[in-house]
């Protein structure tokens, strides 16, 4: 090898590595430092791009879940309520199963007919308050509700629709018809409670009124049923989502930490090379013309 001073080869060589080695320890220590592999896109193109949809993904699978979460919980409010109309409901046949016997005395049947009518006025209460953030769930403005149920806009398996809970649940022919203007039907408490035989044919009304109300609660019991098998098929979704879009993106931290290690001591290696190449060269070269003189 020629003997040189305007160009120090071996020098030039170190210093290469030395940038490589530097280059990659700080790379080394930005993926130790954030816990991802791809910090940018120029780490791995393709990478990134195959992580993105990956994430857009997972991000919209637990959107979902949580649209299942609240779904659920709507159904269940409604549920509570339906079954705290069928309470009433069967209390008020108790009442006219009592007030068709004639061994009671007329004290009696006053305290039975306003019984009764508290209770109407309770499902009427129970129907105006029934709401889930701020949606009224009974009064019958809500037919049935739609849940997104998956990160996608194809509706047959990204949505479901809850049919048979919300709806109108007062006590008119719209409702659950415990009154009402036809022939076989009491237009109140008082028309109910006029006499034995008129609340002996009352309670058949009300056991049908129970059994409207009894469909929905069951129907929302299904619709819960579904739901939770939903919601554990988006949190498995969920759970192999993250695994994927961490096998791409994040930091193996203990192969990171042995490049870091490596590439540690490639930079000290460079750096005292460097400096002998630069020493070594000037050093011959000036003997070679110290020996001219």
């Amino acid at each position: 090898m020629s003997i040189t001073i305007n160009s120090n080869v071996p020098a030039l060589i170190a210093r290469n590595a030395l940038t490589r080695a530097t280059w990659s320890l700080n790379k080394s220590m930005e993926r130790l430092s954030t816990g991802n592999r791809i910090n940018s896109a120029a780490d791995d193109p393709a990478g990134y791009y195959y992580a993105s949809g990956i994430n857009s993904e997972l991000r919209g699978t637990q959107t979902a879940y949580q649209n299942v979460a609240a779904g659920s919980n709507m159904i269940s409010l409604a549920e509570g309520d339906l079954s705290a109309i069928n309470d009433q409901l069967e209390r008020i046949k108790d009442l006219a199963t009592q007030y068709a016997n004639d061994s009671i005395t007329d004290e009696e049947r006053k305290a039975i007919k306003l019984e009764a009518q508290q209770r109407v006025d309770e499902i009427e209460r129970i129907v105006e308050d029934s709401e889930f953030n701020k949606v009224k769930l009974l009064d019958g403005s809500k037919d049935g509700a739609r849940l997104q149920i998956g990160a996608g806009s194809d509706a047959a398996t990204n949505a479901i629709y809850v049919n048979g809970v919300f709806l109108n649940a007062s006590t008119g022919q719209d409702g659950i018809k415990l009154f009402g203007d036809g022939a076989d039907q009491f237009a109140d408490i008082d028309a109910a409670f006029k006499d034995a035989e008129s609340a002996s044919d009352f309670i058949d009304i009300v056991q049908a009124s129970a059994d409207i109300v009894t469909e929905r609660i069951a129907t929302a019991g299904a619709y819960q049923a579904r739901l939770e098998s939903i919601s554990d098929n988006l949190l498995t979704k969920n759970e192999n989502l993250t695994a994927a879009y961490s096998t791409v993106m994040e930091t193996d931290i203990s192969t990171e930490t042995a490049n870091y290690v490596k590439n540690q001591i490639l930079q000290q290696t460079a750096s005292s090379l460097l400096i002998q190449a630069n020493q070594s060269s000037g050093i011959i070269a000036l003997n070679l013309i110290g020996s001219l003189a």
